[in-house]
């Protein structure tokens, strides 16, 4: 193959239909939670806005299987968030502990994936933890005491309205809205206007849902503000055990001002909270130009 498939097994590829990344057996523990809006409302990369009744969540999971032979864990923090009236989440944070999840996140869909230290979810008969460090510090921490049984509906405020999918099985489908976007080569701005996306993940329960009093406790860090959004009161704890499908995603928006969009692209990457700007010398306008010339020479 020496680093090119060949066209036999190019059309191969394009006769299977769209990839639908599987994640079998996948144990979730799942708090909503009330926050302010106002602070939703700053976070929120235009054209988003704030829906009303607004929830958001944060989950801890731990994937044993997967069809793209990759086993791992991910921690997310989702703001809520709404686009042409349809409600969804916006994913401000999504650590995984594996490279290849990362990138298949990141570089299809757009999800602002970064390796974690360590992500972990235990079980203790009715008590369930959830955690995630990521540069030596607990980013977030969840934790639920299970003693009541639930159905699948009883999670429609967090995810949507129940609907049966290909196999028949009852599914929750999370609205996910992404910006795909790419920085310039020549360090200035982006490659291309960064795109709005929507993606739809199916999450299917396998067996009955445990709920109880539920508690979130996010840590700030200069790469991983995630305590930045206020937690007023947990609405919802949930652990489960689910068979979850990503639907394909597609374009729906663009950004027509990318200065705009700049401020939410630098948490994509630990650049603002690692590189030392006090090293970096204060230029005008007339002498970032005249650098950029000069460097293009080379």
């Amino acid at each position: 193959m020496l680093y090119a498939v060949d066209k036999q097994e190019l059309r191969a590829w394009a006769r299977t239909g769209p990839f639908l990344p599987r994640f079998t057996a996948a144990e979730m523990l799942l708090v909503g939670f009330r926050t302010d809006p106002t602070v939703v409302e700053r976070v929120l990369p235009k054209p988003l806005e704030v829906p009303n009744d607004p929830l958001a969540l944060a989950f801890v999971a731990r994937y044993p299987e997967t069809n793209f032979g990759v086993t791992y864990s991910e921690g997310a923090l989702i703001v809520p968030a709404a686009f042409k009236g349809e409600a969804g989440g916006y994913c401000l944070a999504m650590p995984v502990d594996n490279d290849m999840a990362m990138i298949g996140g990141r570089e299809r869909h757009g999800f602002p994936k970064k390796m974690a230290d360590q992500i972990t979810l235990d079980r203790d008969d009715g008590h369930a933890v959830g955690s995630v460090v990521r540069r030596g510090e607990e980013i977030l921490h969840l934790e639920a005491e299970l003693t009541d049984h639930i159905d699948v509906g009883s999670l429609e405020q967090l995810m949507g309205p129940t609907v049966s999918d290909l196999d028949d099985r009852q599914s929750l489908p999370f609205v996910s809205f992404l910006f795909k976007h790419s920085p310039a080569t020549d360090g200035n701005g982006f490659e291309y206007p960064p795109l709005l996306i929507r993606q739809v993940t199916l999450f299917r329960p396998r067996t009955d849902l445990w709920t109880g009093a539920g508690k979130i406790v996010m840590g700030t860090a200069p790469a991983d503000p995630l305590g930045e959004i206020p937690v007023r009161d947990v609405t919802l704890a949930v652990y489960g055990v689910f068979d979850n499908v990503m639907l394909p995603g597609r374009a729906v928006g663009k950004v027509r001002n990318p200065l705009r969009f700049a401020p939410h692209a630098f948490f994509s990457t630990d650049m603002l909270a690692t590189v030392d700007r006090s090293t970096r010398p204060a230029l005008s306008r007339r002498q970032r130009k005249g650098l950029s010339r000069k460097l293009s020479e080379y």
